[in-house]
């Protein structure tokens, strides 16, 4: 999945050729196409937000090493 700066990005560069375009029915595509891009870069970022939790345990667990009965042997 791409990034929310990515999907921002592109979102951006839609409404810029909403503004410039003479024709009103393309713009507003333009401009509905940079609504749902807005909507995937909430949800790419609430995904990225959902791991934070996972990965800061998981880092956590790394920090503190094996288990006593996870030895290096097996």
């Amino acid at each position: 999945m791409p990034s929310a700066k990515y999907y921002i990005d592109q979102a951006r560069l839609l409404l810029a050729w909403a503004r410039v375009t003479s024709d009103q029915a393309y713009a507003r595509a333009l401009r509905r196409k940079a609504a749902s891009l807005l909507t995937e870069a909430n949800e790419a970022h609430a995904a990225v937000s959902d791991l934070n939790p996972l990965l800061s345990y998981f880092n956590e667990s790394q920090m503190r090493g094996p288990k006593p009965d996870e030895g290096a042997g097996g």
